[in-house]
């Protein structure tokens, strides 16, 4: 089942020199892709309507950045080949509502048609695009598989990012738990633990079919990338909601900041499809502020083994 949860997961597509950390965001960056929803329905009356958002970024510009982007059946490269159904999304934006015109529905049957399982597990959809601000690098690539499955089911939903613990040598930094847009002042030159806070009832349970036709139940493991901007390093770029809902003392990863300011994303995604994220700035001040206690967050439930 592993196997076919990481074909939902978002690709987001960059260059990023060799030397530099995933988590460094030094240049035009495509961080994440969310479909909302992340599984949309349809039948013969109609398709449900859904919103394509990038969350692309260039610390080194403030240049407005444009968006190229088309639907078609998923492929190898990520990008809409010829001599299959394309559909170009005009007037796409970071954030884009799909063209879902009259004849949608029948557009998504020609998809199916490419897919080996004839559309086994929902219909999906490769919306590829590139994204320019002007930069003599060129465009950056990226794409997202868009999943539509017939009305009736239970479909999935995307999880959030509702703040951040900061932990220091194992316990809570800071007054107060920061809340995504908030600006978070951190010690200089010391690492800091961070903890993603999540609703509780983000790791949705789910039914689905192994490679052998059985049913089985499973439940969502969250994924969580870290990302930030010149001036501070990220610990830990990617790490799992742990499977016993207990996290470690010091945080799924830490951050260092050395000097300035900038803006540090916490991206989650669900395995499924569905992706969301928070921004926070941050700011380098003098070691000054002490750490607190209060009660551990909320976390999923434990995976049973």
């Amino acid at each position: 089942m592993r196997a076919l949860a990481i074909l939902l997961v978002a690709c987001a597509v960059a260059c990023t020199p060799d030397f530099a950390a995933p988590s460094d965001v030094t240049d035009l960056r495509v961080l994440a892709v969310q479909a909302d929803p992340p599984e949309a329905q349809f039948d013969d009356a109609g398709v449900e309507p859904v919103q394509v958002t990038i969350l692309a970024v260039d610390p080194r510009s403030p240049a407005p950045i444009e968006v190229r982007a088309q639907l078609c059946a998923p492929t190898d490269s990520r990008r809409c080949d010829e001599g299959q159904p394309i559909r170009d999304v005009s007037d796409a934006g970071l954030s884009t509502a799909l063209p879902l015109t009259s004849d949608f529905h029948d557009f998504l049957l020609s998809v199916a048609q490419q897919d080996d399982l004839n559309g086994f597990g929902g219909i999906r959809v490769q919306y590829s695009f590139s994204i320019a601000n002007g930069d003599t690098g060129g465009p950056v690539y990226g794409s997202k598989l868009l999943l539509f499955s017939p009305r009736g089911g239970t479909p999935n939903h995307n999880p959030a990012v509702i703040g951040v613990r900061l932990t220091r040598d194992g316990v809570a930094y800071g007054s107060s738990d920061p809340s995504p847009g908030d600006t978070i002042e951190l010690p200089a030159e010391v690492e800091i633990g961070l903890l993603p806070l999540i609703p509780t009832d983000i790791c949705e349970e789910y039914a689905t079919t192994d490679f052998r036709g059985n049913p089985v139940s499973l439940t969502e493991q969250p994924r969580y990338s870290f990302f930030v901007t010149p001036g501070a390093e990220i610990g830990v770029d990617t790490a799992d909601e742990p499977l016993d809902g207990v996290p470690p003392p010091d945080g799924l990863s830490r951050i260092t900041a050395h000097s300035g300011d900038g803006t540090l994303w916490i991206v989650v995604r669900d395995g499924r499809g569905g992706e969301a994220w928070a921004r926070f700035g941050w700011k380098a001040v003098p070691d000054a502020m002490p750490s607190s206690s209060r009660p551990a967050p909320a976390r999923c439930p434990p995976v049973p083994q």
